[in-house]
């Protein structure tokens, strides 16, 4: 919600999502990306209207989302790095790497650029990612049986 918007316009977000969840979460509910798993077999029984990114499989989105890709995320919405090469410096990663990093969550839509004079500032535009699938523990799921950690 930005700084222009009415009492009038939270209403009516607030109307949009009344029957779903309560008003006080309306604002959270604008800025909440959920990513699912196309071959989750749960159907559209939680469908929303929040951005939704969908991945073919677990193992594509666990690749996307791993602990230094949280990592940055949350630095760029804690931080409010004003280039890459600051958000690398927060992090305490490479400028290549984390550089890479964001224009593959930028093609995602995970991440944008705001071109800020003569840099590019990274910009999380949520606040929570929401991840609506289900990982199966059946070893029919693809799992080698002989996997140790399996047994």
């Amino acid at each position: 919600m930005t700084e222009n918007d009415t009492d009038d316009d939270r209403m009516t977000e607030s109307e949009e999502h009344a029957g779903t969840y309560p008003d006080s979460v309306s604002e959270e509910w604008a800025r909440t990306l959920r990513v699912t798993v196309e071959s989750d077999d749960r159907g559209d029984e939680t469908e929303t209207s929040h951005p939704t990114i969908s991945f073919p499989d677990v193992d594509t989105a666990t690749a996307v989302f791993t602990d230094s890709t949280l990592a940055l995320l949350r630095a760029l919405n804690v931080h409010e790095p004003a280039s890459i090469r600051e958000a690398a410096r927060i992090v305490g990663r490479d400028k290549k790497n984390v550089y890479d990093q964001l224009r593959r969550l930028a093609a995602y839509g995970i991440v944008e650029f705001v071109n800020d004079g003569n840099a590019k500032r990274p910009v999380v535009p949520y606040d929570e990612i929401l991840f609506d699938f289900a990982v199966s523990l059946d070893s029919s799921s693809g799992e080698s049986a002989d996997d140790p950690a399996a047994a």
